[in-house]
């Protein structure tokens, strides 16, 4: 089974004066390919359906450091359809979130991913985006307790930056029970 992703590489813009981008549609099937290879232990895959180069968003930068703020606007640029919408941008300043998305692909499912400059670290991003698409939460550690941060440390739904791409059976299972993956056929 595979998830149809349309990628929307979207540059910003400030004052009508566009910022040049980072991503284009070879970086984004890179980062996907790092994407598939974390969900596959859910054996859930994901395909670009298609990849478009959006017009500049103009949204100044002191705007954007509000990531719910950010995917909104993005997300009401265009309909929701048969796909995940996928909105790839140039890294945020003062944003800490790698992106944003609707939480149970409530009420579409969209997300927008920023650049990090390094195929593992922009595919690890989106995988996380997908998973809250996927019903899946952050993972909260409690550092004070070294057995649960040794076990939870690279995991790829710690909430905040991490490296980790790690996944518990637990959240297999709500990823591959959730509202996204069943409308795929799962």
């Amino acid at each position: 089974m595979s998830i149809p992703l349309r990628i929307y590489i979207t540059p910003f813009a400030e004052k009508g004066v566009p910022e040049s981008g980072k991503w284009d549609c070879n970086t984004a099937k890179k980062a996907l390919d790092v994407v598939n290879t974390i969900w596959s232990k859910a054996k859930i895959a994901f395909v670009i359906s298609d990849c478009l180069i959006d017009k500049p968003l103009d949204m100044a930068k002191s705007a954007r450091n509000s990531d719910k703020r950010v995917l909104d606007v993005l997300s009401l640029r265009h309909a929701p359809d048969n796909a995940v919408h996928i909105y790839l941008v140039n890294p945020i300043q003062n944003l800490a979130a790698g992106g944003s998305s609707y939480l149970h692909s409530d009420p579409e499912p969209a997300s927008f991913v920023q650049w990090y400059g390094d195929d593992f670290a922009n595919g690890r991003a989106w995988a996380h985006e997908l998973g809250h698409l996927m019903s899946v939460d952050h993972v909260e550690i409690d550092y004070t307790n070294e057995r649960q941060a040794a076990a939870l440390r690279g995991n790829l739904m710690t909430k905040g930056l991490s490296v980790g791409s790690d996944l518990t059976k637990q959240q297999i299972e709500t990823a591959k029970n959730s509202k996204l993956v069943k409308r795929f056929g799962a």
